[in-house]
């Protein structure tokens, strides 16, 4: 996926926001703002958001040199999907439909993203944006279509590539990948390689358990999302031998929705680019194959 202009004012506002979660100083701030104004001018129009998000985001950290500027928000939002979790599971194993249920589960915690902005509401706070996406999306249909596509390749394989997204949202992708593990599947889990965002990283992985479900590796990149010329050898190698590939969430779905393979995205639309790239609306979770021919292996 290419980067749209609609990108760059949303580049300035997580620079914004990035800088302001690593310090109060407005003076540090506004340097951060004004580096990334030099920044963009410069960012090819055949670029993707992935790639130009990774540039924005090392800027900020060293600018303010802070390595981790969300680290306080990552952990908030694993507690709080941790704290969602009992009850996650119970209805997944109460479900007639424990994988769709899974799925669905696994789409809406999509929503914990500091990526896009998540909806500003002085009533509601995070915790209640959350569990209203998660019950919107237990309500709401899946495709269907895409759904049986979906579990006929489940069918065909034993093993299973899975690309996470952010954290808190990580705790969605544990309950999925134990009803996966439940159906016979072998799972790898794999985080980004270094602190970007609120993406999830090792630590984060292994903090909500994931590392006792399935193996748990890194992708070796610090980008908001799968951007394969980035990423370690070792993780290129697993991607290009995959059976199947589940990418979860927008900013992987940014960097792979060009690139040949056996995958599935998983993500809720949350922005209007996505919207007009995925086509469908903005609060939609989307499950959906992969149309660019696949590798030949």
């Amino acid at each position: 996926m290419k980067v749209y202009l609609d990108c760059f004012p949303c580049f300035m506002r997580q620079a914004l926001d990035a800088a302001r979660m690593a310090t109060d100083d407005p003076a540090v701030q506004r340097e951060v703002l004004d580096r990334v104004a030099e920044l963009l001018p410069a960012v090819p129009l055949d670029s993707t958001p992935v790639d130009m998000g990774q540039l924005v985001h090392r800027l900020v950290r060293e600018v303010t040199g802070v390595a981790d500027p969300y680290e306080a928000v990552k952990k908030e939002s694993n507690d709080l999907g941790l704290k969602f979790y009992p009850t996650l599971k119970s209805q997944v194993q109460g479900s007639e439909d424990p994988l769709l249920t899974a799925l669905k589960i696994a789409g809406a915690g999509n929503i914990i993203d500091f990526g896009p902005k998540l909806t500003v509401d002085p009533n509601r706070s995070i915790e209640q944006i959350v569990n209203d996406s998660l019950a919107q999306a237990l309500q709401d249909s899946l495709d269907s279509v895409q759904y049986r596509a979906f579990k006929e390749k489940l069918t065909e394989v034993k093993e299973i590539l899975y690309l996470g997204d952010n954290t808190g949202e990580i705790v969605c992708d544990k309950i999925l990948i134990e009803e996966l593990v439940r159906q016979g599947k072998e799972v790898t889990f794999v985080t980004r390689g270094k602190p970007t965002i609120n993406d999830a990283t090792l630590a984060d992985a292994r903090y909500v358990g994931l590392d006792k479900v399935g193996s748990v590796i890194t992708n070796g990149s610090d980008a908001p999302g799968t951007w394969l010329v980035d990423c370690s050898p070792e993780f290129v190698a697993a991607f290009q031998s995959a059976e199947l590939i589940i990418s979860k969430g927008q900013g992987n779905f940014e960097g792979l929705s060009d690139v040949p393979g056996p995958i599935f995205f998983l993500f809720k639309v949350k922005c209007p680019v996505i919207a007009r790239e995925a086509g469908a609306e903005v609060g939609t979770v989307m499950l959906r194959e992969q149309v660019v021919e696949t590798v030949t292996k």
